[in-house]
């Protein structure tokens, strides 16, 4: 008897101590989100391009905005933070003095749970001679209405390092 209600005490501990269960992770996306993303953000970064302005605002969540990170004089953890609202980034990048950017990404990895999806990518800002900048772009994204729309591009920010251009 001893035995069996010893047993018991040491079954119960140990359910109790396990808590209860984990909820099945979310998938990472499904591979018709991860397209559709990375639709909006080829289209973005086409218009980004083209100097398309109807064509990039078209991508964007009318509350889109851009964080930049930008390096600053007092070391190499020393960093700015540059917060632009949509209209704004259009005025510099695509307005009568912008001159338009081209800006690849690859090894797009994407991450969705219900309306929100994150988009994290290399990329590259190419002029005519050669590299300018590269690092990390990170993207929220919402999905309204059955379309993705950007909400936020942050940035990382660096001027070495950024091998050859791509194809």
């Amino acid at each position: 008897m001893r035995l069996l209600l010893l047993a018991s005490i040491v079954a119960v501990s140990a359910a109790c101590a396990r808590g209860p269960a984990a909820p099945a992770p979310t998938p990472l996306a499904t591979p018709a989100d991860s397209a559709a993303v990375v639709g909006t953000l080829t289209r973005m970064f086409d218009a980004l391009r083209t100097k398309d302005v109807a064509a990039f605002r078209a991508e964007f969540h009318p509350a889109g905005r851009f964080t930049l990170l930008r390096p600053t004089p007092g070391g190499p953890d020393s960093v700015g933070v540059v917060v632009l609202p949509l209209a704004q980034f259009v005025q510099a990048a695509l307005g009568p003095t912008g001159s338009g950017v081209d800006e690849p990404i690859r090894n797009v990895r994407v991450t969705v749970d219900g309306p929100l999806a994150t988009a994290w990518a290399e990329y590259q800002v190419r002029t005519p001679t050669g590299v300018s900048n590269c690092g990390y772009d990170a993207f929220h994204l919402v999905k309204q209405s059955g379309a993705w729309k950007v909400l936020n591009v942050s940035d990382s920010f660096r001027q070495s390092g950024c091998g050859p251009r791509w194809p």
